[in-house]
C-alpha cells in the first residue's frame, strides 16, 4: 500500500473513497437494528468512517486477510462504541432535563410572591447555583471542575466560587444539607428525598430553598469600607 510505504496521503484518500460505500452499507445495516434505530443515519455514517480510517491506519499489507475482511469488523466495532456513547450521553441529557424541570417547578412555587421582580431574581439565583452544584464536579477535586468559561480570570473566578460552595454545603444545617447533597450530588428527585427523610414535598421545598439561600450568601461579594 503506497500510503504505508511512502506516507502517501493521496493513496490513503483513494483507499478511503474506495471503501466508503462499504462503510455506508454497514451503517445502513446497523440502523435497521433496534440498537441504532433512534440514531440519525448521518451520525452512524460518521461512526463508520472513523472505523474505516482506523482500519486503514492499522492494516498491515503483508497480512493474509484482505482489507475488506480486516476493516469490516473494525467498522462495526467502532460504530457500536459510538452508539454506546451516544446513548449514554442522551440518557444523561434526558435525565438532566427532567431534574431541571422538577427543580424549576419547585423554585417557581417557592418564590411566587407579590414582588415579581424580587421573586424572579431569587429564582434566577437559585437556578444558577443549582447549575454550579450539578455540573462542576462538586464531589470531585477542583481539577475536575468544568467551567463554562475559557481560560483566564472568569475561569479562575468560577473555580473559586465552586470551592466556596463545596465548603458551604458542608456547613449547612443538617437536614437542609442533606436535601442539597441528595439532590445535587446523588441526583435524587425531590419526591424520593421526601420519602427517604420522611418529610412532605412542601417541607423539602422549604429546606431546598433555605439551603440555596445560604449558598447564595456565600457567593455574594463582601464590601469593606476603608477608613483613613
Amino acid at each position: 500500500m503506497a500510503w504505508r510505504t511512502r506516507a502517501d496521503n493521496h493513496a490513503r484518500e483513494v483507499i478511503f473513497q474506495h471503501y466508503l460505500e462499504l462503510a455506508r452499507n454497514i451503517a445502513s445495516s446497523m440502523r435497521a437494528k433496534s440498537v441504532a434505530a433512534n440514531i440519525d443515519y448521518h451520525d452512524l455514517v460518521q461512526f463508520a468512517c472513523v472505523g474505516l480510517l482506523e482500519a486503514i491506519n492499522r492494516y498491515v499489507p503483508e497480512s493474509t486477510a484482505s482489507f475488506k475482511t480486516f476493516c469490516t469488523p473494525r467498522i462495526r466495532g467502532t460504530m457500536l462504541e459510538g452508539i454506546r456513547k451516544w446513548t449514554e450521553a442522551n440518557e444523561q441529557l434526558s435525565f438532566q432535563r427532567r431534574q431541571r424541570r422538577e427543580r424549576l417547578a419547585f423554585l417557581s412555587d417557592a418564590e411566587a410572591g407579590p414582588d415579581q421582580l424580587t421573586s424572579l431574581a431569587s429564582l434566577a439565583s437559585g437556578l444558577a447555583i443549582g447549575m454550579m452544584l450539578e455540573g462542576t464536579g462538586m464531589y470531585a477535586g477542583d481539577e475536575e471542575n468544568h467551567s463554562p468559561y475559557g481560560n483566564g480570570y472568569d475561569n479562575t473566578a468560577w473555580q473559586q466560587s465552586c470551592a466556596k460552595l463545596r465548603h458551604a454545603v458542608s456547613t449547612l444545617p443538617k437536614t437542609a444539607g442533606k436535601v442539597i447533597r441528595y439532590h445535587y450530588f446523588d441526583l435524587l428527585p425531590f419526591e424520593q428525598i421526601a420519602l427517604l427523610l420522611g418529610l412532605s414535598k412542601g417541607r423539602i421545598s422549604q429546606l431546598h430553598r433555605a439551603g440555596l439561600e445560604e449558598l447564595r450568601k456565600v457567593l455574594q461579594p463582601t464590601h469593606s469600607t476603608a477608613t483613613g
